[in-house]
């Protein structure tokens, strides 16, 4: 068994539509995020673009990410695994991972972004798909609402917490620099890179089927507040033609 390294960020939101038409300057705008996968020891890259109605930010959306991605990596070929992250607590201190790290891949995908009109969240993904030739072109997935699970619920959670203490005045999440998980379901942490690994203070409970047994997250899109969607159709005079069905078909809610 082998043993990879990766770094999981998430890009700063992107807006759509983007363009310079004096129109939009007034108007909301559709919330679009980017979240990636660096394998720093292939630099392969996969990136999932998503868009305020596919999901919400709550660490389980993340966890879905990783899930999926870790998932598909160790049917590939089991090997062990080193997850770097960057500091945003609901993405990266939810149980899940890790070390801490920044990679460059965002830093690309702005440079081929820059002076592009957007009208579609789609447009996002297919140049993210052109941002890089060489080793590889980054990998983009393009998740609707049925590929999340919702990890929040405690009965499917290993772990009820992965604080490294027991009371309020211990050590809080935000402590922890490294944490490391073994095959045997314990976990071990560090606050500092230079300390020894320590077990954390918890018992895991004994969930065999965890993966398979998780539920959905959303039954359905998640829908926008009905005053942005009227501020979209009054955009549509200057979105083209072909992407009016798009701000159409948005899901929306009244107050």
């Amino acid at each position: 068994m082998t043993r990879e390294e990766k770094n999981m960020d998430k890009q700063s939101v992107k807006l759509c539509p983007y363009f310079t038409a004096s129109a939009l300057y007034f108007e909301t705008k559709l919330a679009v995020h980017n979240f990636t996968v660096y394998n720093l020891g292939t630099d392969d890259v996969t990136c999932y673009w998503f868009d305020e109605t596919t999901c919400d930010l709550k660490a389980t959306t993340y966890a879905s990410f990783f899930v999926d991605y870790v998932t598909n990596l160790l049917d590939e070929d089991a090997k062990d695994l080193l997850i770097w992250t960057d500091g945003c607590t609901s993405q990266n201190r939810n149980r899940d991972t890790h070390r801490w790290r920044w990679t460059p891949v965002h830093s690309l995908v702005e440079r081929k972004l820059k002076n592009i009109e957007i009208f579609l969240p789609s447009q996002y993904a297919t140049l993210t798909k052109q941002a890089r030739k060489k080793p590889s072109p980054y990998r983009v997935i393009q998740p609707d609402h049925t590929f999340f699970k919702d990890y929040g619920f405690k009965e499917y959670q290993v772990y009820d917490s992965i604080q490294p203490g027991r009371t309020a005045v211990d050590d809080c999440v935000v402590n922890l620099l490294v944490l490391k998980y073994n095959p045997d379901g314990t976990i071990q942490y560090k606050k500092h890179f230079n300390d020894d690994l320590t077990l954390l203070p918890r018992r895991p409970r004994n969930i065999i089927t965890l993966a398979n047994s998780v539920p959905l997250l959303f039954s359905s899109r998640v829908p926008i507040l009905e005053s942005i969607y009227l501020h979209f159709q009054q955009l549509k005079n200057v979105i083209p033609v072909d992407c009016h069905q798009f701000y159409d078909n948005l899901p929306f809610k009244k107050k």
